[in-house]
């Protein structure tokens, strides 16, 4: 189990307001805060990228373990 949020299935929208979302607020009132005052537009960028990475190894992992 990843402890990373899955990215994988996300709608294209949300991808491409991730920036927005991560950095300005986009979705603070559903509780994701700002992070413009210590992350950058590149480590927006970086994050994202990560974190779907993680996504599919986490995937390709469970798909491994369940077809031994």
């Amino acid at each position: 189990m990843s402890s990373t949020p899955d990215l994988r299935r996300l709608n294209a929208g949300l991808h491409a307001q991730f920036k927005d979302i991560v950095l300005h607020g986009l979705l603070a009132p559903a509780g994701m805060e700002r992070f413009d005052d210590i992350l950058s537009e590149q480590d927006v960028d970086n994050i994202h990228a990560y974190l779907i990475d993680q996504s599919w190894a986490a995937y390709r992992a469970q798909e491994t373990a369940s077809h031994p």
